[in-house]
């Protein structure tokens, strides 16, 4: 599976990263994250990249966490899902928050301020983020494309 190195590495404490890049049309919304109105139904066999990797995740998380009893390893998982069009950012599970601004600071490196975090601790509780924050992405018809997102999202998930 592509995205298998990408769990080991953040399991690993690394920071990985899976992007999505071509013209309009050509399936990166629908490799992504699959149909989305079929996100919540699990396992949907047309689930994207993102929902697979996400049940590896989790499914080595309760192994490590199971394997670890002892000593009492937990880990935590917070998820924001943000959409830049037009050069403005929205936090996506809080469409009221529009304008947000890119911070840097010493400790935490770059991050938008305000975003909305929550806590997840299953693959469905990041199907219903990733379901809401689809949902609320900006679509317009083009050429080629007759319900095209016509901005960049951009979904993030911390793991301590």
């Amino acid at each position: 599976m592509v995205g298998l190195p990408m769990v080991e590495n953040c399991l690993s404490g690394y920071n990985s990263s899976i992007f999505a890049y071509g013209q309009t049309g050509s399936g990166k919304t629908h490799t992504m994250l699959g149909e989305i109105e079929e996100l919540e139904i699990r396992p949907s066999p047309n689930r994207g990249m993102t929902p697979r990797i996400f049940e590896i995740l989790f499914a080595r998380i309760r192994a490590e966490e199971e394997s670890r009893r002892d000593e009492r390893l937990q880990y935590s998982c917070k998820c924001s899902f943000l959409e830049i069009y037009n050069e403005q950012i929205t936090d996506l599970l809080d469409p009221s928050s529009t304008n947000l601004m890119l911070r840097e600071d010493i400790t935490k490196g770059v991050y938008v301020e305000n975003l909305s975090e929550f806590e997840v601790q299953t693959v469905g509780d990041i199907l219903k983020l990733l379901t809401q924050g689809s949902l609320n992405r900006k679509v317009a018809a083009t050429n080629m494309n007759r319900e095209s997102s016509r901005s960049h999202s951009v979904f993030t998930c911390i793991i301590e």
